[in-house]
C-alpha cells in the first residue's frame, strides 16, 4: 500500500492506495466513532454488497453518475441521513465514483452544518475528484456550481474496485489520468500515449493513476481554496463542463475534448505548434473519445456555460487555462468575442 499526506498547515489527512486494502484501512478511521454511517452508489453495492461491502448494512444508496447530483436526490441523501440519526459526531463514509464523491462529501459538509467523512472513490475518474476537499452538485447553470470545501479525513483507494468498471467507465477516468500527464511534462504525454496507444487497460495505468494522485496532491496542498496554482487542474475543464452539460456525455469524454480545444487554443495564443493537432485528434478518435462533437458546438451557447465557470473575474473575458511554449500551463482570461471565434475556428478546422 502507498500513502500520500497532504501538507497543509493543520488538518491534513492521507490517501490510501492498493489493493484489498479497504475493510482494514476502513476499520482504522471507523474505530474511532461510534456512529458510523454509509452512503454508496447503487452499482457499487449492486456488485459488491455480498463481497467487499457485505459488513454494511442498510447504506443510503446514490443513483450512479450526474443524477446524484440534482438538487432534488441531494435533498433526499440529506434527508436520508437525519433519518437515520446522523450526529455532529458521526462519521459518514462515502463509497463511489465521482458523483456519489462530491454529492456525498457536499452532504456531509452541510448537514448538521458539517460532520467527518471518508471517500472511498471506485471508478477511474474518482482517484482525482475524491482528492482536495472541493464538493459539488449541479444547477440548471451548469456543473459543480453549488458546493463547499470540505477536506475528507482520509481517502481510501483500493484498486480492486476497478475490476468491474466497464469501458465507457474506464475511458471516461482517463480524461483525467491524460490531464494529469500533461500537467506532469511532456514525457508523461509521450509516454502515456505510448503505452495506451492500442487501447487502455485499467491494470496497466497504475503507474499514472499514482502519479496523478501525487500532481493532485501537489495542487491542492499548495493552493487548498483556488486563489492561484489549484486553477491549473481545471485544464480542460471549461469548455469540458459546458460541452458535458450540453451533450449529456461522460466527464471525462468532454474533459478530453476540451483538452483537444485547449490545444487547439495554445497552439494560436503561442503562435506555435506546440501540439500536433493532427496527432492527437487521431489518438482521441481511435481510443473512442466522440471527436465528433466538435465539430457541432454551438459557439455562442458553449460561450453562455463557460460565463458561468467559477475562475471568471469579468463579463466580458472567460477564464481558461492554457500551455505555454515551455510546455507549463498558466491562467489567461480571453474575451468572449475572440472565444466564439476560437470555437468556429476550431470547427472549421477538423
Amino acid at each position: 500500500m502507498k500513502e500520500f499526506k497532504t501538507t497543509y498547515p493543520d488538518e491534513n489527512y492521507t490517501v490510501h492506495v492498493g489493493h484489498g486494502i479497504f475493510n482494514e484501512t476502513l476499520q482504522y478511521y471507523t474505530s474511532g466513532y461510534d456512529d458510523v454511517l454509509y452512503i454508496v452508489d447503487e452499482n457499487v453495492h449492486a456488485h459488491f454488497k455480498h463481497t467487499v461491502i457485505k459488513h454494511i448494512k442498510a447504506p443510503v444508496l446514490t443513483r450512479s453518475g450526474e443524477a446524484a447530483k440534482t438538487a432534488e436526490a441531494f435533498m433526499q441523501l440529506v434527508e436520508s441521513l437525519l433519518e437515520r440519526g446522523i450526529k455532529r459526531s458521526s462519521l459518514v463514509v462515502v463509497i463511489g465514483g465521482g458523483a456519489t464523491g462530491d454529492a456525498g462529501g457536499f452532504a456531509a459538509s452541510v448537514t448538521l452544518r458539517g460532520v467527518d467523512f471518508i471517500q472511498v472513490p471506485t471508478t477511474l475518474l474518482a482517484h482525482d475528484s475524491a482528492i482536495g476537499g472541493k464538493t459539488a452538485i449541479n444547477s440548471s447553470h451548469g456543473k459543480n456550481l453549488i458546493g463547499a470545501f470540505h477536506r475528507p479525513r482520509g481517502v481510501i483507494y483500493d484498486l480492486d474496485f476497478l475490476t468491474t468498471l466497464p469501458e465507457p467507465e474506464i475511458l471516461s477516468g482517463f480524461g483525467e489520468v491524460y490531464k494529469h500527464a500533461l500537467l506532469n511534462s511532456e514525457k508523461a504525454v509521450t509516454v502515456l500515449m505510448d503505452r495506451t496507444a492500442g487501447g487502455i487497460k485499467a491494470e496497466d495505468l497504475e503507474d499514472s493513476i499514482i502519479e496523478g494522485i501525487r500532481t493532485k496532491m501537489y495542487y491542492v496542498s499548495e493552493d487548498e481554496f483556488e486563489s492561484g496554482s489549484r486553477k491549473f487542474l481545471n485544464l480542460g475543464h471549461t469548455l469540458g463542463h459546458a460541452i458535458e452539460y450540453e451533450y449529456k456525455i461522460p466527464h471525462g469524454h468532454a474533459v478530453m475534448l476540451g483538452l483537444y480545444a485547449m490545444m487547439f487554443i495554445s497552439n494560436n495564443e503561442t503562435d506555435s505548434g506546440l501540439f500536433d493537432l493532427e496527432a492527437h485528434q487521431r489518438y482521441f478518435s481511435n481510443l473512442g473519445y466522440p471527436m465528433e462533437i466538435l465539430e457541432t458546438l454551438d459557439p455562442v451557447r458553449m460561450l453562455k456555460y463557460m460565463k458561468h465557470d467559477k475562475k471568471n473575474t469579468s463579463d466580458d473575458t472567460v477564464g481558461f487555462i492554457l500551455m505555454n511554449n515551455d510546455f507549463q500551463p498558466y491562467f489567461t482570461e480571453i474575451g468572449t468575442g475572440k472565444m466564439v471565434k476560437y470555437i468556429r475556428a476550431m470547427k472549421e478546422s477538423l
